[in-house]
């Protein structure tokens, strides 16, 4: 796993350690203040020794910091932290060299390199670390003489030891994010899987409608909601004249050609709030939901004329034709006796010359004027 790939934020946690940086060197610059109205140094002394020029250096190393946060990016914006770290400890520690816990502050850098979970940072931190702490001890007398080699050596030893406990932090975490992501890939699998199950289940293979279950879950709740917010809703049962045929003439695959194209044409001149499905077999019927009577009809006989003037390489540039049954929803009308009107309407079309729209007559009771 390349976990660079998972610093999406780097900036933002850059910038957070770097405010923490300001905030260690403001507490310092209030820490000296407040041990100058204790100090038996002179102010003056103590003004330029411990508060002016350490907080100069500090004050050059954040602002570099700073522009190496606007001026680089990715990594290396990493690194320059992690040095900066080193820098203002190495500052504490020389100002303070009388003070030998003060030492531990060394092993900032390798703290700020836990925070990116990169054993190369660690390494580098940890190299910062020691050369901070060699270089001190080699150029400052006071630690020098406060220090015995065996100190340094225990000191060493120590960092080194904390070193291997942050190491230790930083695989655990990878372990845990490989965990985290075989868990979200599998998941995300799983969820691919199900969403994939039930396409497959609620549509028709070859032409990628809906199928004859999915038509009647959906036939049955629109007619719920017709039933409630009077919402418009017209049926068109759609079946493909002689097609048997055409089966046995040019044979099951280009059937299955035509089944394709004639579907494509009718999902193609439907709106989006139309439901198209795949009866069955030649079969196909069409759910109007935001249109007038009027307005459906209309739309039933542009499909018809599309479907009868296309040519299909797969019959020798013949065409087919489809006869059609079509209905409004009237209220209280419910499913069956609404399906049976269109289906009728359908037989008839089927019956009188073919290649026709037979609108379904009215329900007996029906109240209602007619529409066309």
């Amino acid at each position: 796993m390349d976990f660079e790939s998972l610093d999406y934020k780097r900036s933002r946690w850059n910038r957070m350690l770097l405010n923490g940086f300001w905030f260690i060197l403001v507490l310092t610059i209030i820490l000296e203040f407040l041990y100058l109205t204790v100090s038996d140094i002179s102010n003056t002394s103590f003004m330029t020794d411990y508060i002016l020029r350490p907080s100069i250096i500090q004050l050059s190393v954040m602002f570099l910091a700073e522009c190496g946060l606007k001026l680089l990016k990715g990594k290396y914006q990493d690194y320059i932290l992690i040095f900066t770290s080193a820098i203002l400890a190495s500052v504490i520690v020389i100002i303070h060299n009388s003070i030998n816990y003060l030492l531990l502050a060394l092993f900032l850098p390798v703290m700020v390199s836990i925070f990116y979970f990169h054993t190369r940072k660690l390494l580098f931190a940890f190299g910062n670390t020691l050369s901070s702490l060699y270089v001190l001890y080699g150029i400052n007398d006071p630690m020098r003489e406060d220090l015995s080699l065996v100190s340094l050596t225990t000191i060493t030893v120590m960092f080194t030891a904390f070193t291997l406990v942050a190491w230790g932090i930083i695989l655990r975490g990878k372990e845990l994010m490989n965990h985290l992501k075989s868990y979200f890939e599998s998941n995300q699998q799983l969820l691919v899987k199900t969403i994939w199950m039930d396409k497959l289940a609620k549509t028709d293979a070859l032409t990628e409608l809906y199928n004859h279950m999915t038509f009647h879950e959906f036939f049955e709740k629109l007619i719920e909601q017709h039933e409630r917010n009077q919402l418009p809703l017209q049926l068109a049962l759609l079946d493909i004249d002689n097609f048997k045929h055409v089966n046995d003439t040019y044979g099951h695959r280009a059937g299955d050609r035509v089944l394709k194209q004639v579907a494509d044409m009718i999902r193609s001149r439907a709106s989006m709030n139309d439901f198209v499905a795949r009866y069955g077999g030649e079969e196909f019927a069409v759910l109007f939901t935001d249109k007038s009577a009027d307005d459906a009809y209309a739309l039933v006989e542009t499909i018809r004329q599309a479907i009868g003037s296309y040519l299909h390489e797969a019959l020798d540039g013949k065409p087919v034709t489809v006869s059609i049954g079509f209905a409004p929803y009237f209220d209280g009308e419910g499913k069956e006796r609404f399906f049976n009107r269109v289906d009728e309407a359908l037989y008839k079309a089927k019956n009188s010359g073919k290649n026709k729209t037979i609108i379904a007559s009215e329900p007996f009771d029906s109240k209602l004027v007619n529409w066309i």
